[in-house]
């Protein structure tokens, strides 16, 4: 078994991911900007700052993985991906571990400024002498939520999303755990791609809250969204539907 150090352990992705290993029997360790080192049950937490890489090397003292989940789309977004991810891949190869990094499906093509640095530190993972592994996933039920429930959300004549389950995606992070070093792995999506409008609506008859779309023009990043730069329809490895989360969410 693992053990495994998780950035962003508190985040989406990581509250799904940490109960995960420890179920199948992995240590694991999650870091912390605020915590100082602490056993709470099967969980440890180091203190470490990403952007910083100020406490990385003691949290990877005898760690054979390092899943780099942190991440921050609205606020220093490419300080975060880009020298974040450079520390974190600095401290791995010190010990030796394996580095996985979570990325997002279609960076490689996309305008959009958080996609871009999301590659960007992709190319510094894929440069690096540690061993690593890049598993790209599509949005996260809980992303379209949020984006659905501001003041207003944009709507182009093709915007669609293949939402997945942030526990499938942990599943498959396990996963690759486990098969060790893979460079980049298949790309990992929902169940079904649907269009902004039916994600919408299934949101409203379901949990009765209306979102405001506005039409916006087919330019720059919003163009490579509504041509589906973001989708990967030959993967979809996600198994809970978009419906099934917000029923779950319903029922509390």
């Amino acid at each position: 078994m693992a053990r495994v150090l998780v950035t962003g352990g508190t985040g989406t992705l990581g509250r799904q991911l940490v109960p995960r290993l420890r179920g199948r029997g992995h240590s694991v360790r999650v870091l912390s900007r605020r915590a100082s080192r602490a056993q709470a049950g099967n969980i440890e937490t180091a203190r470490g700052d990403v952007l910083t890489g100020e406490g990385l090397g003691d949290a990877c003292e005898d760690i054979d993985v390092v899943i780099h989940a942190a991440t921050n789309p609205r606020r220093r977004a490419r300080k975060t991906e880009v020298d974040g991810t450079a520390n974190v891949l600095r401290a791995a190869g010190e010990v030796d571990a394996h580095l996985v990094y979570v990325s997002i499906v279609g960076v490689d093509h996309h305008r959009f400024w958080y996609y871009k640095a999301k590659r960007e530190a992709e190319r510094h993972v894929e440069s690096s002498s540690t061993r690593w592994t890049i598993l790209r996933a599509t949005q996260f039920h809980d992303l379209l939520d949020l984006f659905l429930g501001y003041p207003a959300f944009i709507a182009t004549p093709n915007l669609a999303f293949q939402v997945v389950d942030a526990g499938d995606v942990a599943e498959r992070l396990v996963d690759v755990v486990e098969a060790g070093p893979s460079g980049r792995v298949s790309d990992f999506g929902g169940p079904e791609v649907l269009g902004i409008r039916e994600l919408a609506e299934s949101r409203r008859r379901i949990t009765g809250k209306r979102a405001r779309l506005v039409r916006v023009p087919r330019v720059g990043s919003i163009r490579d969204f509504d041509d589906g730069l973001h989708l990967c329809p030959d993967h979809r490895s996600g198994r809970v539907t978009w419906e099934e989360w917000l029923e779950s969410q319903a029922r509390g």
